[in-house]
C-alpha cells in the first residue's frame, strides 16, 4: 500500500515533537534526560531488516480524556524509527490522512492512546444540526475508508487506550479484537505478566516472567482467544487479584496480542498509561516488533490459537 507515498509525505508535517528544542526540554516536555533514558532503552537494530522502509502513520488524537504520556509514546516512536531504521514515522492529527486515496499511502497506522471518537469534532453537542449532521456523514465516510485499508492489507498498531478509540463503531472492537471495559489495575499498580506464546518472534526476547507496574486494563465486548493471539497476559497466580472491579470470570487479562483482519494486520499492546514505560527495553523491543510486524515486514504467525 505504497502508492503516491512521497506526496503524503509532503502534505503532512513530519516531525513528532522534536522541533524547537530548548536547553533542557524539547517541545514535547521531556527533557533531555528523560530523552535519553528512552534513547537508550530502545533498540539499534530492527528486527527484521524492512527490504523497504516502511511509512507508518502515527495518530494520537483523544477526546475527553488524554493521556499524559501520549507526547512520550511519539517521541518514543520517534527514536525507534531513527534508531532502528525500520519505518518512517509520519506524525499527525489531521483526520484527512484517513480519506479514500491517502490512507493507502502508509503501509501501517498506529494510534498512539487515541480516545472517543476520533473522525467526530471534540464537542459535537456544541453543532448545529447542520454541521452535525455532516460530521456524521463525514466520520461514516472515514470509518469505511479505514475499515477497508485494513482489510485489503493494511496494518494497525494500537497503543493502550487506543482500544477504547470509536466507542460508537460496533466493528472496532471486532477489528482491535476487544473492547476497553475498566482498569481494577490503577495507575502504579504492579503486576506480574507472562509469556502465552514462548517461541513466538514479538516475545522471544521477554523473559517467561516479568514484573511491569503501569494501569492494568481488562477487555470485553469481542475479546476471545478464539479471534486473538495472545502473546502476553496477566499471570494471575502472582497478581492481586483481590483488587476491585474485576468482571472477568475466566481468568483471561490479554495484555498484548496480534490478530489478522482480511488481509490486514493487528497488533495490540495494553502498555502505555504511565511515562516510564516508555524506557523500558523490554516494551520498547516488543513495541518495535509490533510494528514491523503491522507494517508487513515481520513475517508470524498471527492466527488465533484458540483457549
Amino acid at each position: 500500500m505504497k502508492p503516491n507515498r512521497f506526496t503524503a509525505l509532503a502534505a503532512v508535517v513530519l516531525l513528532s515533537c522534536s522541533a524547537g528544542h530548548g536547553p533542557a526540554l524539547d517541545s514535547c516536555g521531556l527533557t533531555d534526560a528523560e530523552i535519553a533514558a528512552i534513547t537508550a532503552a530502545a533498540p539499534s537494530t530492527p528486527l527484521v531488516l524492512p527490504g523497504r522502509t516502511p511509512t507508518v502513520l502515527v495518530f494520537s488524537r483523544a477526546w475527553n480524556y488524554k493521556h499524559e504520556a501520549i507526547p512520550w509514546g511519539k517521541k518514543t516512536i520517534e527514536i525507534l524509527a531513527r534508531r532502528s531504521g525500520a519505518f518512517t514515522p509520519v506524525f499527525t492529527d489531521d483526520v484527512t490522512q484517513f480519506e479514500p486515496g491517502q490512507i493507502e499511502t502508509y503501509d501501517a497506522i498506529i494510534l498512539n492512546n487515541t480516545n472517543n471518537e476520533l473522525f467526530m469534532p471534540e464537542f459535537p453537542d456544541s453543532l448545529s444540526q447542520d454541521a452535525l449532521a455532516a460530521a456524521l456523514v463525514r466520520d461514516s465516510t472515514l470509518r469505511k475508508s479505514f475499515r477497508d485499508y485494513l482489510y485489503r492489507g493494511g496494518g494497525l498498531a494500537v497503543i493502550h487506550a487506543g482500544v477504547a478509540s470509536f466507542r460508537t463503531w460496533p466493528e472496532f472492537g471486532t477489528i482491535v479484537g476487544a473492547r476497553f471495559d475498566n482498569h481494577p489495575w490503577v495507575s502504579g499498580s504492579t503486576v506480574t505478566l507472562k509469556k502465552d506464546e514462548p517461541d513466538h518472534p514479538l516475545v522471544a526476547h521477554v523473559p517467561d516472567h516479568f514484573q511491569v507496574t503501569d494501569e492494568i486494563y481488562q477487555m470485553t465486548g469481542s475479546y476471545s482467544r478464539d479471534l486473538c493471539r495472545v502473546l502476553l497476559s496477566l499471570d494471575t497466580s502472582r497478581t492481586d487479584m483481590t483488587v476491585s472491579g474485576i468482571h472477568r470470570e475466566d481468568g483471561d487479562f490479554p495484555m498484548s496480542w496480534v490478530k489478522p483482519f482480511g488481509k490486514g494486520r493487528v497488533f495490540y499492546c495494553a502498555f502505555g498509561h504511565q511515562k516510564h514505560i516508555f524506557q523500558d527495553p523490554v516494551i520498547l523491543r516488543h513495541l518495535l516488533a509490533g510494528i514491523q510486524y503491522a507494517a508487513g515486514d515481520l513475517i508470524c504467525e498471527d492466527r488465533p490459537a484458540g483457549k
